[in-house]
């Protein structure tokens, strides 16, 4: 079972917001059942923006920019609690 977190799922929503990729492209082969998560959470979609209409290329949502924020905010207060134990 595949979770709502994690850096693999981190990488899905930061190549969708910083270079939107196809769904026939060798990065959503690889990553499918990722993409599927994130889809299904609504966190990316082919929607085109205010039309009816689905596309062949993966962007990021508001709820997906929103999720990567959280995730890299926590991933972010875990480094620095890592740095801590070293220090």
């Amino acid at each position: 079972m595949l979770e709502i977190h994690g850096p693999r799922l981190t990488e899905v929503l930061l190549r969708a917001y910083q270079s939107p990729f196809t769904t026939r492209s060798d990065f959503a082969r690889t990553n499918a059942e990722y993409i599927a998560v994130c889809a299904c959470q609504g966190f990316i979609s082919t929607n085109i923006v205010g039309d009816e209409e689905f596309g062949r290329v993966w962007h990021i949502t508001v709820m997906g920019l929103l999720h990567l924020r959280e995730l890299r905010g926590s991933s972010n207060e875990q480094a620095k609690l890592d740095a801590k134990d070293v220090g």
